[in-house]
């Protein structure tokens, strides 16, 4: 029933349209009249089009209820046989012709299926990889992912010119109609099935499960990993694994990235670390990571104990973002041997919430994420505020998010605001996977922003056009190409095609993003109010651009105050502000704001003048507090952490001596690699208490 009730009108209505346009073929039949028949066709021809390449969600709705692609082609296959009944002048040979070739459609189009099934099966190889050479398995080019992807949605709308064919025969009363079209969809299906059984066969070549799975071995025991950083999630989370990929490519130990879903691994940024992602559990529990003695893991997920089971690793928990929401102090984390934080308040936090991790498993390593973080703002004609709330959660704890209960009370204040001031509006990812009103909020303010950015244009405050605003389709093109799954190939050959991937690629993609960023920010007007989402223009992109913060309780708001400029959270828990402020430290240098936008001009009056920012101080102090100190990079820090780990747990057990295979690289040349030692000059272990 939620479903039904979360249509919205354009689903309706064409859901509608599907279900007229076999009305009218009924009405063609009933009425014998060849031309209200044909409208009817050409209208349940182009839904099918529709579906398959614009409404997907339709697609799987109207699949849930029965009403198919298969049903919806014996469905029109059916009432065109009723219109050669109805009609006094057929015969029953082109009755019988039309019948026939109906069956034998079906037939072939079953034995397509299979074969696209087969198809995908055997070039379905047991893992995805990247950055590793997949030769010896000689897999050969993808087929045409039209064949293999939904292709009884590609096939069974071949009846077209069958159709097309009957209905001329009731028009002219032509026999050669039928018969011509009867052999243009039988051919086109035998050659659609002649290419399936064709990959099929080059699909042979590739070996078995088993034999993947022993060059996997091969290539990890020639490889031998010290660290892997290990990930499992679902679809909409590959941005926590993404945000450690340059952190571990910049590691002094052979790397390793482990993935679990295919999904991820299709999301995956780029990066010159190498990528094993080995999706069933059996698989990845049977392999031996050799050397390595450090798993990294920056989500709790329950797959998580598939590598947890090997006692050769330390495994560290490394999230994807310290702050004091409850998934900071989640009881899981006392099953890793440690627990790494930016800073002392992580520290500090697992000793309050008493899950179980001691504090002598805790160690502080900053956030490598952000050395690079800029403390400056762009110069804009105009303040600009950044409104990221969090998302609504999986619970019902008030004040999991300020976006129901003050987002578009908030944004009215701000775009009423003297002097004005800009708003940037990012939302969670999650936002409104959970929450109607969520979602209602999140739509009110995008057209809140949109009602404002009209009215500004219409007083002539327009976006410059920017000579370089064209740029920016041609920088997303490029950056597109970086895409690992365009659509175009399956799995295997993107894993066999990425085996010897251009190293450089990583180092040209933030080449790429960053002149996205300049393009993108510098053909926007300083005064025009942005609704941004997806994964460009990135947060820390609008941290720079931002002079105040308006966040929830989140990993936002500890890294925003690496900028140290000014900050607002808002208190939607129902609590004084000195209680919300005590049981989340995070918020200790923050303007507190009411729900009705209660204290916004205090915020908005910090980020005009230095005089009226009293805070400043204490964000200065909260910074070391939470990212730990500044005497040393994180990235720095992160290495000598890792570092002592693989020492403390190679002592404990010993990484075996043996030569390893004649045809392993050299493991200087590895990505990431280097010799046992950490580098001259390198920071000593982090201190543990």
């Amino acid at each position: 029933m939620n479903k039904f009730r979360e249509l919205g009108r354009e689903t309706i209505g064409w859901s509608a349209l599907l279900g007229l346009s076999y009305l009218v073929m009924l009405a063609g039949v009933i009425t014998g009249l060849w031309w209200v028949f044909l409208v009817g066709a050409v209208g349940s021809y182009a839904m099918d089009a529709l579906l398959l390449h614009r409404l997907p969600a339709l697609a799987k709705l109207v699949q849930q209820i029965r009403l198919g692609i298969t049903p919806r082609a014996l469905l029109r296959q059916l009432l065109a046989l009723g219109l050669l009944i109805t009609t006094p002048t057929a015969t029953s040979t082109g009755i019988g012709m039309v019948l026939l070739t109906c069956l034998v459609l079906f037939g072939l189009q079953l034995v397509c299926g299979v074969a696209a099934r087969l198809l995908r099966m055997r070039r379905r190889l047991p893992i995805v990889t990247r950055n590793i050479d997949l030769g010896p398995l000689r897999i050969p080019d993808s087929p045409p992912m039209v064949l293999v992807r939904e292709p009884m949605s590609r096939l069974l709308p071949l009846d077209a010119f069958l159709v097309a064919g009957a209905v001329a025969y009731v028009a002219e009363g032509a026999v050669w109609a039928v018969v011509v079209g009867a052999i243009a969809s039988v051919s086109l299906t035998v050659l659609a099935l002649a290419l399936f059984g064709w990959h099929l066969a080059r699909a042979r070549t590739i070996p078995e499960s088993e034999r993947v799975m022993e060059f996997a071995q091969n290539w990890l025991d020639s490889y031998r990993p010290e660290v892997v950083l290990y990930f499992s999630g679902s679809a909409d989370s590959a941005y926590q694994v993404n945000m450690w990929l340059e952190a571990v490519a910049a590691l002094p130990r052979r790397s390793v990235v482990v993935l679990r879903e295919r999904v991820i691994a299709a999301q995956l940024a780029p990066t010159p670390v190498p990528v094993l992602c080995v999706p069933t559990s059996t698989d990845l529990m049977a392999l031996d990571f050799g050397p390595a003695r450090v798993a990294l893991y920056p989500a709790n997920t329950g797959k998580n104990i598939h590598m947890l089971r090997n006692p050769l690793l330390g495994h560290v928990f490394i999230g994807h973002g310290d702050s004091d929401k409850v998934a900071s102090i989640n009881p899981f984390s006392k099953v890793y041997d440690e627990v790494w934080t930016a800073g002392r308040a992580g520290r500090d936090r697992y000793d309050r919430a008493r899950v179980g991790v001691r504090d002598d498993e805790i160690v502080e390593v900053g956030r490598p994420q952000l050395d690079a973080i800029r403390t400056d703002t762009a110069p804009n004609a105009v303040h600009s505020v950044l409104y990221a709330p969090t998302w609504e959660g999986w619970t019902d704890e008030p004040g999991n998010t300020s976006l129901t209960d003050a987002g578009p009370a908030l944004i009215r204040t701000l775009l009423a605001a003297e002097p004005r001031v800009r708003v940037l509006y990012k939302p969670h990812p999650f936002t409104g996977v959970r929450s109607a009103a969520a979602r209602g909020a999140h739509r009110r303010i995008v057209a809140m922003l949109e009602e404002a950015n009209r009215a500004a244009s219409a007083n002539g405050d327009r976006a410059p056009a920017g000579r370089e605003r064209p740029d920016l389709a041609s920088l997303e093109r490029r950056l597109a190409a970086f895409d690992t799954d365009n659509g175009a190939t399956d799995e295997a050959h993107n894993s066999r095609e990425e085996g010897t991937a251009d190293p450089g690629a990583a180092a040209e993609l933030q080449q790429l993003s960053e002149e996205w960023h300049r393009v993108y920010w510098e053909g926007r007007a300083d005064t025009e109010h942005l609704v941004i989402q997806g994964p460009r223009p990135t947060l820390y992109s609008c941290f720079n651009q931002a002079d105040l913060l308006i966040s929830d309780i989140s990993s936002v708001v500890a890294d925003f105050i690496a900028t140290e400029k000014p900050y607002a959270i808002t208190n939607c828990e129902g609590i004084t502000d000195e209680e919300f402020q005590d049981k989340h430290p995070t918020s200790g240098a923050a303007y507190m704001l009411a729900p009705d936008g209660g204290g916004l001009e205090a915020a908005l009056a910090a980020v005009r003048s230095a005089a009226t920012d009293p805070l400043a101080e204490d964000r200065t102090r909260l910074k070391a507090y939470l990212l730990g100190s500044g005497d040393s990079s994180s990235q720095s820090r992160f290495e000598a952490a890792v570092d002592d780990l693989y020492r403390r747990r190679s002592d404990q057990h010993p990484v075996g001596s043996g030569a390893a295979s004649a045809d392993a690289p050299d493991p200087d040349d590895a990505p990431g690699s280097s010799a046992d030692s950490p580098p001259s000059g390198a920071d000593p272990a982090p201190a543990r208490v």
